[in-house]
C-alpha cells in the first residue's frame, strides 16, 4: 500500500508540476491509472495539507486568466468550473468577487469580447455582420439582453 501511495504521489507531483489541478481533476487522473480509492484519498489528503491542491486558489486563478485572455460570460465560466469539479457556490462567489475587484460588469466584458472581432463583422453587409456578432456573443455566454444592446449600439452607428 505504501509503495502504491508513493508511486501515486510521484505521479501527482509530476502532474502538478506541469499545471494546476482541482481535487476532482487529480482524483480523476489517479482513477484512470487504476489506483484504489484509499490510495487516492491518502494522496489528495497529503497534497491538500501541503497546499499543493487548493480549489479556492485554482478557481480564482482560472477566472482571472479566463477574463484576461478569453473573456466569457458568467454562464460559460460557471459551466467550465463545474466541469473541473468546482462547486457552484464557490464559482459564483469568486466570479462576483473578481469582477468587482477588476471593475467589470457583464456588459463591459461583452463589449471587450466583441471588440476583438468587430472589425471582421463590420466588413460584411450590416445585417449579416450583426447576426454573426450576436451569435458570437451568445456562444461566449452573454445574455440576450446584453447582446442585443451591443448589437444595436454598433450597427445603428454604422448604418446611420
Amino acid at each position: 500500500m505504501e509503495q502504491l501511495t508513493a508511486k501515486a504521489m510521484r505521479y501527482s507531483l509530476y502532474l502538478l508540476g506541469r499545471k494546476n489541478y482541482t481535487n476532482r481533476q487529480l482524483q480523476d487522473k489517479l482513477k484512470k491509472k487504476d489506483y484504489s480509492p484509499a490510495v487516492i484519498q491518502a494522496v489528495l489528503d497529503r497534497l491538500n495539507s501541503w497546499h499543493y491542491l487548493d480549489d479556492d486558489n485554482f478557481t480564482e486563478l482560472y477566472i482571472r486568466e479566463r477574463l484576461r485572455l478569453k473573456p466569457r460570460g458568467r454562464h460559460i465560466l460557471l459551466r467550465e468550473l463545474k466541469l473541473k469539479g468546482i462547486t457552484q457556490e464557490l464559482a459564483k462567489e469568486k466570479i462576483t468577487k473578481i469582477m468587482l475587484e477588476e471593475n467589470l460588469d457583464d456588459r463591459s466584458l461583452a463589449e471587450r469580447t466583441l471588440q476583438k472581432k468587430l472589425g471582421s463583422y463590420l466588413k460584411v453587409p450590416a445585417e449579416k455582420g450583426a447576426q454573426r456578432a450576436r451569435n458570437y456573443l451568445l456562444r461566449q455566454g452573454f445574455s440576450y439582453e446584453i447582446t442585443d444592446k451591443l448589437i444595436n449600439k454598433h450597427w445603428k452607428t454604422k448604418t446611420s
